[in-house]
């Protein structure tokens, strides 16, 4: 997925994006996927590094961060101290887990309705 396709799937801009990948920084995971990423592209010749989707659902977690907390506080410093006291939520295992959370039909859910 490219940057802009990314900003257009979280509905933000730039700005808000580049505080999010700041504090999403701080997951080691999110890190390695980034540096990665950087890595391909140079040896591809892209223009720019492709994003994973588990970087686009990271950085989509963050985005639920911030909405939580209240206005006029320094958002990017509060939450990087929530993600980084819960960074086991931001792992790939846990993203594996909940795209196949979202795959699964629901118990007693109709197949053929």
């Amino acid at each position: 997925m490219t940057n802009a396709k990314m900003l257009r799937v979280l509905d933000i801009c730039y700005r808000t994006w580049e505080r999010w990948t700041e504090v999403a920084e701080t997951i080691p995971q999110y890190k390695l996927s980034r540096i990665q990423m950087q890595k391909m592209a140079q040896e591809k010749r892209l223009r720019a590094p492709l994003i994973r989707p588990y970087q686009v659902w990271v950085l989509g977690r963050i985005g639920e961060v911030f909405g939580d907390l209240e206005q006029g506080t320094n958002k990017v410093e509060i939450a990087k101290s929530i993600v980084e006291a819960n960074k086991l939520e931001y792992t790939i295992k846990e993203f594996e887990a909940e795209q196949i959370r979202f795959t699964q039909p629901l118990p007693g859910e109709l197949q053929n309705v």
